[in-house]
């Protein structure tokens, strides 16, 4: 099976998750979280042709679709897992609320990749040449005191290096332990943060895909 139909494969696996949800019985929290599981499945499912480079680069669409992930991520997505709210329909694991700071760092680094994806959105499909602009030779006057972002942390979260295919399920993603020994990684990095703006939207999405990933590895029944 080529990529492309694995892709598709994988997006009518997402579209068959809606419509159950609507057939699923779920009420109250356990419904509210579902739909906003849903929104940021759609939200990515919208630019990922975008990021594939297999339609045209929409800027504005890419920054939405980072605000619409972020809206339902960090503690916005952490108060729908309440105690006790794993039963009936509910594909949530027991493991949410025994490691309940591993999945709030998790939560909470989905919301900064949304929201770094909203600053890398007018990048496009590569990084800006952070020397543009520079004449040859040119001073380095008014740039004292700039730091530069520390790249070096900014694979280090949870999900970090998965293949596309491991993405899809194709090929074995990392052990839980190597899950909760990324998380543990991204807690202790703490403002160590990759500098969003200097990045390409693709890189930025790829985080975001992998937090996903991660989060789902430990903590939905089913993955």
């Amino acid at each position: 099976m080529t990529r492309k139909k694995m892709a598709m494969a994988a997006l009518a696996t997402w579209v068959a998750a809606g419509a159950a949800l609507a057939h699923s019985g779920a009420t109250g929290v356990v419904r509210e979280r579902m739909e906003g599981m849903v929104a940021m499945r759609d939200a990515m499912r919208d630019v990922t042709p975008m990021m594939r480079g297999e339609a045209p680069y929409d800027a504005a669409r890419v920054a939405e679709a980072g605000r619409a992930i972020a809206a339902h991520a960090g503690s916005e997505m952490t108060r729908l897992f309440p105690e006790g709210s794993a039963d009936g329909v509910s594909y949530a694991k027991e493991a949410i609320w025994q490691e309940p700071e591993t999945f709030d760092a998790l939560a909470e680094e989905l919301r900064r990749h949304a929201e770094g994806l909203v600053k890398a959105a007018p990048n496009g499909l590569t990084a800006p040449d952070p020397h543009a602009g520079m004449a040859m030779g040119g001073s380095m006057a008014g740039h004292e005191g700039m730091t530069m972002p520390d790249q070096s942390s900014d694979r280090a979260g949870p999900g970090a290096g998965y293949s596309v295919a491991q993405l899809l399920g194709i090929e074995p993603r990392r052990s839980a332990e190597q899950e909760v020994s990324g998380a543990t990684a991204t807690k202790a990095a703490g403002s160590s943060a990759p500098g969003y703006a200097t990045l390409a939207a693709p890189d930025v999405f790829r985080r975001i895909g992998e937090t996903c990933a991660a989060c789902h590895g430990r903590y939905r029944a089913g993955s």
